[in-house]
């Protein structure tokens, strides 16, 4: 049952449904029956859910008056997210500095963990075959994930792959313009429905290379142009632009990606010195 604090935009969508179509009409059965369920899904997962495509729920937001899915998230969480849970779901007003400590801490091992579990070893393992025989990989991240796909980038490098870590829009698209069969991209997206990520990633299934994705558990957009999706999982709110935790199970799995690569890679360890050598001037 909806709580009392959503009643107001729950309100606006009962108003606005018979002006709509039938199948935007069912989107917002889904809405006003799980306000609570709405935050935490991404837009191919509401479309599922209703029996309906991603472009019904889209133009269903944008007719209740929103900008974007997204956008009608975010106005459904403010009214029923508190602003504390906006920050972070487990923490109440009256908790000391020492349960906040302990409740982000366990967080972050709760998401390690439940990212552990659903693993597909054998998903990690083409992925490392994948990228080690790839001409050229391009990664691609935006926002909270840009710091990821630069992660990846560096630790690609450090084992003589051909790797770029691309952060602004347009060069995503002019990279992705010029992959073929033979080369690989990699995007990363907590939500998997960043427009920009997704766009890059279907230019590149038209170029014919190969996709791979790092998103959170669950349906999204960047899913139907992956040849490999990997996953994390965690209890953060999917309207939040900034995931915590999940950030850390992201470098979980690119840590694990490359000592598989590593350990994969003829001469590795010979890398890693020459590496040495090279940056041993930098440091006292």
């Amino acid at each position: 049952m909806p709580s009392e604090k959503s009643v107001a935009m729950l309100l606006k969508i009962e108003a606005t449904k018979p002006s709509l179509s039938k199948s935007e009409g069912r989107v917002c059965d889904y809405i006003i029956q799980h306000p609570e369920e709405i935050i935490y899904l991404s837009v191919s997962e509401l479309a599922e859910r209703s029996g309906v495509s991603d472009a019904t729920v889209i133009r269903a937001s944008q007719k209740l008056g929103s900008k974007s899915y997204q956008d009608l998230k975010i106005s459904l969480a403010q009214d029923i997210v508190t602003p504390l849970q906006a920050v972070n779901e487990e923490i109440a007003p009256d908790d000391s500095p020492a349960a906040v400590v302990e409740k982000v801490f366990q967080g972050i091992l709760h998401t390690l963990d439940s990212t552990y579990q659903i693993l597909d070893v054998s998903l990690l393992e083409e992925t490392a075959e994948l990228i080690l025989g790839a001409e050229k990989i391009c990664i691609c991240g935006l926002g909270n994930s840009l710091a990821i796909a630069v992660d990846l980038q560096h630790k690609l490098m450090r084992l003589g792959l051909n790797a770029t870590a691309y952060t602004d829009t347009h060069l995503q698209l002019i990279s992705s313009s010029f992959l073929s069969e033979r080369d690989v991209l990699f995007c990363i997206s907590h939500s998997g429905s960043s427009k920009d990520i997704v766009n890059t990633a279907a230019l590149a299934k038209q170029n014919h290379a190969r996709v791979i994705s790092l998103t959170h558990l669950g349906a999204s957009p960047l899913d139907e142009f992956s040849d490999i999706s990997l996953h994390t999982t965690s209890n953060e709110t999917r309207y939040r632009q900034i995931a915590l935790s999940s950030r850390l199970a992201q470098m979980a799995i690119i840590d694990t990606l490359y000592t598989l690569i590593a350990l994969k890679k003829e001469n590795s360890v010979d890398g890693f010195f020459k590496v040495d050598r090279a940056l041993v001037y930098t440091k006292f």
